[in-house]
């Protein structure tokens, strides 16, 4: 298993600005993160993101590995990401 590196959240323009929680942590290009992703209309969802949910036509969450994160800054396609949080376990 890679080492936890910090990841350069700075050079994603389209990345949503994460919460201070997501960026403090260090990631591995292989952990699996959650994002809800927001395409230009008429564009394909890309297939190394795993979809989730169909919020719309152009809006989808999904599961995708940290190391991918650059090739939806890339893609021509993707308007928009943003990573979701992990909320606090409820008993």
């Amino acid at each position: 298993m890679r080492k936890a590196m910090p990841f350069d959240f700075k050079s994603l323009r389209k990345l949503e600005t994460p919460s201070p929680s997501v960026t403090s942590k260090g990631m591995e290009g292989a952990e699996r993160v959650v994002v809800v992703v927001k395409t230009k209309e008429g564009a394909k969802m890309p297939s190394y993101v795993n979809v989730r949910s169909k919020i719309s036509s152009q809006i989808f969450s999904g599961e995708m590995t940290a190391m991918d994160l650059p090739r939806l800054q890339a893609d021509p396609g993707i308007e928009s990401v943003a990573l979701s949080q992990r909320l606090p376990l409820i008993k």
